[in-house]
């Protein structure tokens, strides 16, 4: 007996000692975090001016009510010239009530899984493989977005598995599965379903590259539930070099499970077998920084049709066109290295066939400090005072539709400004990103 416990000790050792350590000199911490407070014309605390519905963002600047962080570490595995692999850990940070004490029971402060998985290379021989890594878990995946909107146009993320960064002659190769939901689902749980593939660093023209990713979308069940499928498409150029930064210009397309009323393929694949229709979306940014002027800056311009869902992107309202119209601009001018001043204009319209167009124009002008110069300077520390107006049919019912409304008032500023179309709001906010 006693040498069989000393057997079972050495082999318990053996197998620790074989596991790879993780490298706490290597660890990486990363994070994100907005946070600020102000008020309204009308007093009461600030408030935030977005049509919502189909148009499935904001412009940012001035117009961002929540406190909202992320916390991420990576932990590294291996060595650097051999097999590695790293964890990674992101957790959102998001407060509801401001008071001295926020407590997760009263959900008045929370706390979200965003990423949770492992990702490692280097274990194949030289060739199309010898940089390609594999990753396993929830995780941020080909997420394109317009900063100035935080407008997600593109966002493959979830739970899942995938194959990145293999070799194709002068192109990258990338292939990924992604499911909603978790296990123990009833037999009849209908899970939506994503497959894969992408194809990137195309040189198309000097300075130019194209990407494009066509995903598969499937209801999948163990019972005897109807399910569906459909696709979406993004295909995407990128100029850079273009005014002292980049332009990108992105096409999206989607039918039957992929015309979702917005872009992210996570919110794609329907649970039944209905057929919602078809989107498309044509969404471009430009980045400038004119150098020697002091002036950078982001425009950007979006047109989306859907035929998926009534004016509040609902599911099942069928009927004539959406149309979401989005186009603005956030010039930013320094003084210095650590003063500047920053305007945004944005302006939004959703149109229904013939029952009218929703319209919501904002303007910001905000005096910010910054460590260092340019648009992306973080932290910046921001004041700031936004005017929006909005016409009636923002907030008025649409005949037909059971009552919905082209936005919920409640959307516009929560209601603080009553049956106006107009207000303003002013406030300070810092914005971090490291």
């Amino acid at each position: 007996m006693q040498t069989f416990k000393r057997l079972a000790i050495a082999a318990a050792a053996a197998s620790a000692f074989a596991v790879p350590a993780a490298h706490a000199e290597g660890m990486e911490f990363h994070g994100y975090l907005r946070t600020g407070t102000g008020t309204t014309s009308e007093g009461g605390n600030q408030q935030c001016f977005g049509l919502g519905g189909a148009a499935q963002s904001k412009y940012r600047l001035g117009n961002e009510c929540e406190t909202y962080g992320e916390a991420a570490l990576k932990l590294p595995f291996g060595k650097s010239d051999g097999a590695w692999a790293n964890y990674n850990l992101m957790l959102a940070l998001q407060n509801g009530d401001e008071s001295d004490y926020s407590s997760v029971k009263s959900d008045s402060f929370n706390i979200a899984n965003r990423q949770n998985f492992f990702q490692a290379g280097g274990f194949f021989p030289r060739g199309a493989l010898e940089d390609a890594s594999i990753w396993i878990g929830k995780r941020y995946y080909n997420r394109h977005d317009v900063h100035i909107t935080d407008y997600y146009y593109w966002n493959n993320s979830g739970q899942g598995f995938g194959l990145d960064d293999v070799k194709a002659g002068p192109v990258k190769l990338a292939f990924s599965f992604h499911q909603n939901g978790g296990p123990g689902n009833a037999a009849n749980t209908i899970v939506p379903k994503r497959y894969a593939a992408r194809v990137y660093d195309i040189d198309v023209n000097p300075n130019g590259k194209l990407e494009a990713e066509l995903v598969f979308l499937k209801g999948d069940t163990a019972g005897t539930g109807s399910t569906g499928k459909g696709t979406m498409l993004m295909v995407e150029h990128t100029q850079n070099g273009l005014l002292g930064g980049f332009n990108k210009l992105a096409l999206i397309y989607g039918n039957k499970l992929g015309g979702v009323p917005w872009a992210p393929t996570y919110a794609g694949g329907a649970a039944t077998d209905e057929t919602p229709g078809n989107q498309v979306q044509i969404v471009d940014q430009l980045y400038f920084d004119l150098k020697g002027t002091g002036w950078s800056g982001m425009a950007t311009f979006v047109y989306a049709k859907f035929d998926c869902c009534d004016f509040n992107g609902n599911w099942g309202g069928g009927g004539s066109d959406k149309k979401w119209t989005s186009i603005g601009i956030r010039p930013q001018y320094n003084f210095n290295q650590n003063f500047s001043l920053a305007f945004e204009a944005g302006y939004d319209q959703i149109k229904k066939g013939g029952q009218g167009t929703a319209k919501l124009a904002k303007l910001t002008v905000a005096p910010q400090v910054a460590l260092s110069g340019g648009f992306w300077a973080r932290p910046v520390f921001r004041a700031f005072a936004t005017y929006a107006k909005w016409n009636d049919r923002a907030q008025s019912t649409i005949d037909g539709e059971t009552g919905a409304t082209v936005i919920d008032r409640s959307q516009i500023a929560k209601g603080v400004f009553g049956d106006k179309t107009k207000g303003m709001t002013y406030g300070v906010q810092v914005e971090a990103w490291w």
